[in-house]
């Protein structure tokens, strides 16, 4: 697959890729540039696909700055252009002994595109559009910016300087509106050659630059206020085929950092008044000359929790929120047959290599589990150390819950965490054929969080969704769920 990848580049001359390769690995990215798209053979034969944020091909000394600036630019472009939603992995800086330090970044895509490959024409063809989509933001990069054609004649000298002052002062005045957030080991840097002038917080949950040409870049792919929808504990965002929320918590912090004096977390269409930009785990906003990254719950977990409080609030927001199925579901669905649906569905899955069925079945509604072997990528957040990958294999337990309510914590029988152990596995996942209550979502979070355990799941929309992909699974299970005539 891997060299089917590099000959379709054959063909796009014209743009300049350059290729780096070794055993199982493909780079491909533009030598002026520091963005490059990363595809990595897994075991079972799909390709993980990743873009790799590294600005040492055109500066010098340190670019935490530049891999975290680069970076959510490029991640904001490709969202706005609906190819994907990325997930950003900060790479740890290997020889600096400085919290929050980065060598680099990984933009992993979560919505859309995907980060799993299939070994086949269709993915071929997802790597070409990575290809194009790569070009078009190198093209945009180069034409409205001056970041990627730095002023700087000699990058060796650009930045910190111990005796300016105006850094100092600045810096103080972000601490001063970041309150608890701020710390004594706070990253903070005047880079000459772009213009800017950059924060970060030690621990990276938050970064603020100031630079007129950042935020009006942000601002012409910002989202569309028009799908902005106000929900119970923030906003909801459902354009280009994305989901994304934003807390009004987060609003909050970014009134105080962008100088919003409560306009944002007073509003009832916050994308009116700033520019906002919902990634995977973190929020981009802008206003003035201003930008702030804030990491946070924006990707489908945290949307899928609000449309369940949105929904169970307000059916006329139910059905904007979640239009018409194109399905009917059985009133009683069988848990042993639920459980092979899902074992089906599983197996056409990019990125799970190996599934199968263990134990008996202990409950009405399908209580027994599956195994899968599943390459999945690192939670949100979490850092690695140079040269390793983005994502890794996992053996993955997997529940499949037959109900017409919510699935809520008390369905999930004993502790999720002693199933793990036993199973001596590394990830859970829960296929509901109608959703997972708030509280589920909220445990899951929290199993994710409290190591590298990968946690997710299917309810009926996700369920659905798959069906339409894999109408050879749908044929064969015609007394749970039928296509509406």
């Amino acid at each position: 697959m891997l060299e089917r990848i590099k000959e379709s580049l054959l063909g796009a001359d014209d743009i300049g890729f350059e290729v780096q390769e070794r055993p199982g690995w493909l780079q491909v990215g533009l030598l002026c540039s520091p963005l490059s798209l990363i595809f990595e053979q897994t075991p079972g034969g799909d390709v993980f696909t990743s873009l790799h944020c590294s600005a040492s091909r055109i500066f010098s000394g340190d670019r935490t700055d530049l891999h975290d600036v680069y970076s959510l630019l490029a991640a904001s472009v490709f969202r706005h252009t609906g190819s994907f939603s990325a997930m950003l992995i900060d790479i740890e800086h290997p020889a600096t002994m400085i919290p929050g330090e980065l060598s680099g970044r990984y933009l992993v895509p979560e919505q859309g595109a995907g980060y799993l490959l299939p070994p086949d024409d269709a993915g071929l063809g997802s790597a070409e559009d990575l290809f194009g989509h790569l070009a078009l933001f190198e093209r945009l990069a180069h034409r409205t910016t001056a970041l990627w054609h730095p002023r700087q004649s000699s990058p060796m000298d650009d930045g910190y300087d111990p005796n300016r002052k105006t850094d100092h002062i600045w810096a103080r005045g972000v601490a001063e509106q970041l309150q608890a957030e701020a710390s004594e080991e706070d990253i903070f840097f005047q880079r000459d050659s772009t213009g800017w002038l950059y924060y970060r917080t030690r621990d990276g949950a938050v970064a603020v630059v100031e630079s007129a040409e950042v935020a009006h870049f942000l601002k012409a792919v910002r989202v569309d206020p028009g799908e902005e929808i106000e929900g119970i504990n923030g906003f909801l965002y459902t354009g280009k085929h994305f989901d994304h929320y934003v807390s009004r918590k987060i609003l909050q912090i970014a009134d105080r950092i962008l100088g919003l004096d409560g306009i944002l977390i007073g509003s009832k269409n916050p994308a009116v008044s700033a520019t906002i930009i919902p990634l995977e785990g973190s929020v981009v906003l802008s206003s003035g000359n201003r930008a702030v990254s804030l990491r946070c719950e924006s990707g489908v977990s945290g949307f899928s929790r609000e449309r369940s409080l949105v929904l169970e609030r307000n059916r006329i927001e139910q059905e904007r929120l979640a239009p018409p199925s194109e399905f009917t579901w059985s009133e009683e669905i069988d848990g042993g047959r639920f459980e092979r649906l899902i074992y089906d569905l599983l197996e056409c899955e990019p990125g799970v290599r190996e599934v199968r069925a263990i134990g008996a079945s202990r409950e009405r509604d399908g209580g027994r589990d599956i195994v899968a072997t599943w390459v999945t990528p690192r939670t949100a957040g979490a850092a690695v150390v140079e040269g390793e990958a983005a994502a890794r294999e996992r053996r993955v337990i997997i529940q499949c819950k037959a109900r017409k309510r919510s699935v809520g914590r008390s369905d999930l029988g004993g502790g999720i965490l002693d199933t793990l152990f036993m199973y001596r596995a590394e990830g859970y996942f829960l296929a509901a054929s109608s959703q997972p209550a708030v509280a589920t979502i909220d445990l899951l979070d929290e199993i994710a969080q409290r190591g590298d355990y990968f946690t997710g799941w299917w309810g009926r929309a996700e369920i659905e969704q798959r069906l339409r992909r894999n109408p050879q699974v749908l044929r064969r299970y015609v007394d749970i769920v039928q296509p509406v005539p």
